[in-house]
């Protein structure tokens, strides 16, 4: 099952390798545009981790190795990621391997993650941040969740939340970080953490869709 989800990060990495000049023009907007950049690093730093780690690694191991793996980014988003994918990777490992319904284990590890990031950067929705793509996701997941939906169902749905989230941040003013210091002329360009956070998961959605299934579990995206 962890295979499954490391192909999915693999997929994600490639995803914000193309996007990298789009995200750092919209970071250019508002800050150094730098964000491609440093996602990029990110990304590199994700592949290298996986290639020394064995086959079968755990899911909680490979979402540590993919924070430990941002963290050393630096800037404002490696240590929200990495504050985030710590939480997730507690909170899968504190739920064990019981045949839970996937929904509501994904559900719970993306709620662990926005606290996390919450907790860090103090950004609410509405600030034009990645939190405006991620509070949409966990709204999504839990609608998921309470309507039976199928992980594919809900894969599918996190990623068009995250998407018109972080499409919606174009008519937002910033009000952390450094583009908050625009005021006004920040509107106009959706924020690129939010924009970089759906890309990452529409195209783990899109993994998720082509993974193995399990008759029993569904698609092995998450174990």
């Amino acid at each position: 099952m962890s295979d499954a989800l490391r192909a999915a990060i693999l997929a994600a990495a490639d995803a914000v390798d193309a996007a990298r000049p789009e995200l750092g023009r919209l970071d250019g907007v508002a800050g150094d545009g730098d964000h491609g950049m440093t996602m990029s690093i990110g990304v590199r730093n994700i592949r290298t981790r996986f290639a020394a780690a064995p086959s079968g690694t755990s899911t909680p191991d490979l979402l540590r190795d993919v924070a430990l793996a941002m963290a050393d980014v630096g800037g404002a988003i490696g240590p929200l990621y990495s504050s985030g994918l710590t939480a997730m990777a507690a909170t899968i490992e504190a739920t064990g391997s019981a045949r839970a319904d996937p929904v509501t284990r994904l559900l719970q590890a993306v709620e662990a993650a926005e606290l996390a990031v919450v907790g860090l950067g103090h950004a609410r929705p509405g600030d034009k941040t990645l939190i405006d793509a991620l509070h949409p996701m966990v709204g999504s997941l839990r609608r998921a969740e309470a309507e039976g939906d199928d992980l594919l169902t809900a894969a599918e749905m996190a990623a068009t939340t995250a998407e018109a989230g972080a499409a919606s941040t174009a008519d937002m003013v910033a009000r952390v970080g450094r583009a908050s210091r625009l005021g006004e002329r920040s509107r106009g360009h959706p924020d690129a953490g939010a924009t970089s956070l759906a890309i990452i998961v529409r195209a783990m959605a899109e993994a998720c869709r082509r993974a193995p299934v399990d008759d029993e579990q569904g698609p092995l995206c998450v174990s």
